[in-house]
């Protein structure tokens, strides 16, 4: 993950941050801190891997796709406690945690993409 990126992921933490108590979202400063750091080290390391498998002058489409889905498996993987105790009074609603998560997740992947679109055009 370049210098650019996580500039974007902090100055993103700090909006997100922001928004929370100013929306009284009843995200707690740790919840938004656990999404923040998963997602920053889920994008960081499949940068890492991306990189080195376009080094490799057999590097396949599906191998991205492939890093692509990993990806995904592993937010559902950190979502799944959230999706399971969706039913239990005495937590935040879920779907604040999860609609936050996602938001945040669409903007890095957004930033990723756009990122490495203008890499390209150089």
């Amino acid at each position: 993950m370049g210098k650019s990126k996580s500039i974007f992921s902090l100055f993103l933490l700090a909006i997100n941050l922001v928004l929370a108590s100013v929306l009284d979202s009843y995200l707690s400063l740790a919840q938004i801190l656990k999404i923040h750091t998963f997602l920053f080290f889920l994008f960081f390391s499949t940068s890492i891997i991306q990189t080195r498998m376009s080094q490799n002058k057999k590097s396949l489409p599906a191998l991205s796709l492939i890093i692509n889905f990993l990806r995904i498996i592993g937010c559902v993987v950190f979502l799944l406690p959230h999706i399971l105790n969706h039913k239990n009074p005495t937590e935040m609603n879920p779907k604040t945690y999860i609609y936050n998560f996602f938001l945040v997740y669409f903007f890095l992947l957004f930033v990723d993409v756009f990122f490495k679109w203008k890499k390209q055009e150089k």
